[in-house]
């Protein structure tokens, strides 16, 4: 990140790089979509990365709203959205980044079926919205596409866990597990789409 940033910083695409191999990706334009931009650090290393091509168009849906499954950000979220708006005025990669102010169920289904090259998953981390975005997001995910969510193992087995091994099963036979870290995040390869789209 530059000296300009704001807010804070957790992980970024870099913790990619030993699962999905950044040569792969420095000469080709790409369609990548953020669910959960937060103050905008990760879709800023991505469009460094991954969407360094001049051609690629990186989404990012967040509602940076008040609401009660996330307590300890009530009254902060207009701060953290203008914070995330300087962030990107900032990086030097604005024309890139399509910004999508709203929740990501209403969101992800207006963006085109087989459209993205990579998703990121990091919204509400209860499972049941944790499982929704990936559901919601697969039809949206080209075929040999990669997903990734964050947090697997965040708040104990309840929470980010559960919503994820539910994709995992629900989808078995449409993915390949690329990695899978109980700790930190977890990658899967779409193998083939849906039968309707």
């Amino acid at each position: 990140m530059s000296d300009t940033f704001e807010g804070a910083i957790y992980r970024t695409a870099t913790n990619w790089f030993p699962i999905i191999p950044k040569k792969d990706f420095e000469k080709k334009q790409i369609n990548y979509l953020e669910i959960g931009a937060f103050y905008g650090a990760n879709i800023i290393s991505v469009a460094r990365t991954y969407g360094a091509h001049p051609e690629s168009k990186l989404y990012c849906i967040d509602p940076w709203i008040d609401y009660k499954d996330y307590p300890e950000y009530k009254t902060k979220q207009c701060n953290i959205y203008n914070t995330f708006l300087r962030n990107i005025e900032n990086c030097g990669q604005k024309d890139k980044i399509i910004i999508k102010r709203g929740f990501s169920n209403e969101e992800i289904i207006k963006l085109e079926n087989n459209f993205f090259d990579i998703i990121y998953i990091d919204g509400n981390h209860e499972p049941e919205y944790v499982l929704e975005d990936a559901v919601l997001s697969f039809r949206k995910l080209k075929v040999g596409g990669i997903m990734i969510f964050d947090d697997y193992g965040w708040g104990g087995p309840d929470l980010t866990k559960r919503g994820i091994d539910g994709f995992l099963s629900g989808y078995h036979k449409k993915i390949s597990l690329l990695n899978i870290n109980h700790n930190t995040q977890t990658f899967i390869k779409k193998t083939t789409g849906h039968d309707k789209l």
